[in-house]
């Protein structure tokens, strides 16, 4: 099976619907989400989407598939002109993305079902701030969800 064609796991199903009730109880709120058109990253979006209760059908985008252009996907990201967006990508694309939004050096390392908080100020390289980054480790009580 392609990479394209390859669907979440149980565990990786299960892993997200996690993380996104985690979401949820921390009151967190999306106003879109923008996917990967590959079938695991539709189907990820499609949890949060579900679970978070988002109102906004999902919007995939050729740009969030590994290795297409930075400035491409900023652009279109910043198109939509919404408070809160949630963009659902592919490692090692989504680190780098990221890195390259805030300005770092070195890519972050965006395991699976992270997520970060970045304050875009200009639609530019390093026009980004990162508020914060969640990992599900984090949480000593996730795996009782």
């Amino acid at each position: 099976m392609s990479d394209f064609e390859r669907e979440l796991t149980d565990i990786g199903r299960k892993n997200t619907e996690k993380m996104a009730i985690i979401l949820k109880r921390m009151n967190l709120k999306f106003d879109l989400i923008v996917s990967s058109p590959l079938v695991r990253a539709v189907q990820t979006a499609k949890i949060f989407h579900d679970v978070m209760g988002v109102q906004s059908e999902i919007i995939t985008t050729n740009e969030l598939i590994p290795g297409s252009d930075f400035k491409s996907l900023l652009n279109i990201l910043f198109s939509f002109g919404v408070g809160n967006l949630l963009a659902v990508g592919h490692e090692p694309h989504l680190g780098e993305f990221l890195s390259w939004l805030v300005g770092l050096p070195k890519p972050v390392e965006f395991k699976k079902n992270s997520i970060a908080c970045i304050e875009i100020l200009m639609p530019v390289e390093a026009g980004g701030n990162l508020k914060w980054l969640i990992h599900p480790d984090m949480f000593s009580w996730f795996e009782t969800i």
